[in-house]
Order: C-alpha cells, then structure tokens, then sequence
C-alpha cells in the first residue's frame, strides 16, 4: 500500500502529472510578471533533468532534421525547446487566470478568409507548435460555424480531469468551439467524418504519434523519414474535405503568430499505398517545422535519417 500511495505521488508529481500544473496556477496569482523569467528558467530546468526519456527523443528528433549537428547540439536544441515550451505554456495560464494577456498577428490573411468563406466542411492541419490552447477558443469566433480541435488524452488521469474542466469552461465561453478526445473504441473518425458533411471545420495535429494511434512513416526527404499518424490523412482523403495548413508559433514576449498556408493540394486517389498524398502531407509539416524547430513540442521519436 505505501509503495502503491509513492508511486500515485510521484506520477502526480512527474513532468504529466496534475500537481505542478495546479502549484503554477495558484503561483501566478501572486507572482510578479518580472519574476517570470527566473521562475520558468528553474522549471523549465528541473523538467529537462527529470524527462530523460523525452530529452533524448527530442535531441534525436533535431539531430534527424539538422544532419550536421552532433550529440551536443542536439542536447542544447533539446533544451531550447523545453525553454520555449515553458514559456508558452505559462503564457497559456496566464490568460486562463486573467493575469495577463497575448498579442496576435496573421500571416496568410487570404488563405485564412478563404477558409472563413467556404461553405463545404474543411481541415485544418497543425502541429504542436505555439499556444493552440489560446488560439484555438478565439479564432473559433471568426468562422460561422463550429470549429472542432481533436485532442489527445492527458497520460495521467488528475490531468486529464483538469484539461477537461478547463475546455469546459473555454466552450462555455465561445460557443464555436469544441473539442474531442481521441479514445480507444469511441469511432472518433465516424464522427469527424459526419461533422465535415455537415460543413463544420476540424482542426488536427498530424504530428503526434501517442498512445494506440497508428502510424505511418513517410521519406518526406531522400534519407529523412517522418513518423506520423494516419487518422489526418486519410480523413482528409475519405471525404475530399478541403485542408488547410495552419500553425502556431511564439514571436516574443506574449506576442504569438498565426501562419495560414493556401488550400493543400493534394492528387487524386488511387487504390493501393497514397505515398504521394502522404509526401505532401509530411512537408507541409515540416516546412514549419524545419524553421521553427525551437517551438516543436512533439517529445516522442518522429524522426529518423540514414
């Protein structure tokens, strides 16, 4: 019984368990904003220490994306990322307890009205990048229609009752907005089928492989494979639901920018492998990915280069 009561502990303690989430939120109510950075550096610190798993899945990620890197670097751009993600994930909570707020911009400012505008079901491919928490609940209000985000189920269950919570509350906030979980037998491609037909926009991660999804690896460049889920993708293909490359990344001090990519163009389906769809698929990824790796919060092992 104490060993089991340790171990309950340290999983609520671990960098996915609900416990340092909860400490920062009562945290920012009374820390200063000019203590942030000191604050974040420790935590961000402590996180790269204790994940050793994801540090070394991560620096083998960059190493795989920046060939001439060595085991140093890649080490040093591990740690830039857990430093990036800190930073915006207490930006998130910031605005979650109205201590402070974000600035946006937008990149793409066609493609994005072009999305608004269209009247048919549409997708919308991302990736772990930036502060999809913010930005997902308030650009919800800009289309005239719901706009759904599929998400992935915290590791832990006290997490994942809090995430719960918190969307919750977002979508009591702004009607456009929902969200979906990803659950083993739920038939979540059924219902995302359906919610296209009926002219709704989905938004998707087509980068994170977790839990029971199924992967696919794609040679997106000769010698560099890209580990991706195969849900996004052959959503897009079983409905002919017009795809929207759409990214998030951090610009500075609470200042985050919203980059829309035209409608993907994607060849007409064929019976057997779609390893073209799926080529185009992956560097539309990777196109922002490769230049904004510093914002790349997948800490799993995506990709491979021989």
């Amino acid at each position: 019984m104490e060993e089991e009561t340790k171990s309950r502990l340290s999983r609520r303690l671990g960098i996915f368990g609900d416990l340092p989430h909860r400490t920062a939120l009562h945290a920012l109510r009374v820390v200063p904003w000019f203590l942030e950075p000191v604050l974040i550096g420790g935590w961000a610190f402590l996180f790269f220490l204790i994940a050793r798993n994801n540090r070394l899945a991560l620096a083998k990620n960059l190493r795989a994306l920046h060939p001439e890197w060595g085991c140093w670097r890649g080490h040093v751009g591990a740690w830039q990322v857990f430093w990036n993600f800190a930073l915006t994930y207490i930006d998130a909570l910031r605005c979650q307890t109205k201590t402070g707020d974000v600035d946006w911009v937008v990149e793409g400012l066609d493609a994005l009205e072009d999305l608004s505008n269209r009247k048919e079901g549409c997708i919308i491919l991302t990736a772990h990048m930036g502060n999809y928490d913010i930005a997902a609940p308030m650009f919800a209000s800009k289309f005239n229609r719901t706009l759904y985000t599929v998400r992935a189920r915290e590791r832990e269950p006290e997490t994942q009752r809090i995430r719960e919570e918190e969307i919750r509350e977002k979508e009591a906030k702004h009607p456009n907005f929902r969200s979906l979980y990803n659950y083993d037998g739920n038939l979540l491609g059924v219902e995302l089928a359906r919610l296209l037909g009926e002219g709704n926009i989905i938004a998707v991660q087509g980068d994170r492989v977790i839990f029971d999804v199924s992967p696919m690896e794609v040679e997106v460049e000769p010698g560099l494979r890209m580990r991706l889920p195969k849900g996004p993708l052959f959503l897009a293909r079983a409905t002919n639901a017009p795809t929207f490359p759409l990214f998030i990344v951090r610009d500075g001090w609470r200042k985050y920018r919203v980059i829309v990519f035209p409608v993907l163009e994607l060849p007409p389906r064929t019976r057997g492998v779609d390893d073209e769809a799926a080529k185009i698929w992956a560097a539309a990824i990777l196109r922002v990915v490769r230049e904004h790796w510093r914002q790349w919060y997948v800490f799993e092992p995506l990709l491979t280069r021989k």
